[in-house]
């Protein structure tokens, strides 16, 4: 009986639609994309795990919500961001997916100055909890060269 059961279970596991996954990332990436441009550290914090890594160019990395929603708090008070993401892969195995794309935005420091395009690459990994798909490592850098010059 016990065998019968764990079958079962691993039956249903495999045929488990990851296309309604996929789609359940993509719109959490979407929305990330929605709260960045209004800057808005509270939109993008009900995205993220608990225990969320967040590892950005020239920074070291930082662990837990609090944390990573500190971090933006500070990057959204020095910038106003214009960010789009596309997304070129969304894979889902099990409670675990990832969603590697790419992004371009404009940083336009509120202190004045020029403003900073860039463009680059992320690889979110997202882990699925009891209300959805949260971001549980995220990953970005950019595709210019520091004192090249950039795209």
């Amino acid at each position: 009986m016990l065998l019968a059961l764990a079958a079962a279970g691993c039956s249903s596991a495999s045929t488990q639609d990851t296309g309604t996954d996929r789609r359940a990332i993509a719109a959490t990436t979407a929305a990330t994309q929605v709260a960045e441009n209004a800057g808005s550290v509270e939109q993008m914090r009900v995205h993220m795990a608990p225990d969320v890594v967040m590892m950005a160019p020239g920074m070291p990395a930082v662990s837990g919500r609090d944390s990573a929603s500190a971090a933006m708090q500070g990057f959204f008070a020095t910038f106003a961001v214009q960010i789009a993401y596309q997304s070129q892969e969304i894979v889902v195995a099990g409670d675990w997916g990832f969603d590697r794309g790419t992004y371009r935005h404009t940083l336009t420091p509120k202190a004045g100055g020029a403003a900073i395009n860039e463009s680059g690459k992320y690889l979110w990994i997202y882990q699925r909890h009891a209300d959805g798909w949260k971001q549980s490592r995220v990953i970005w850098n950019s595709d210019s060269v520091p004192g090249a010059g950039g795209p």
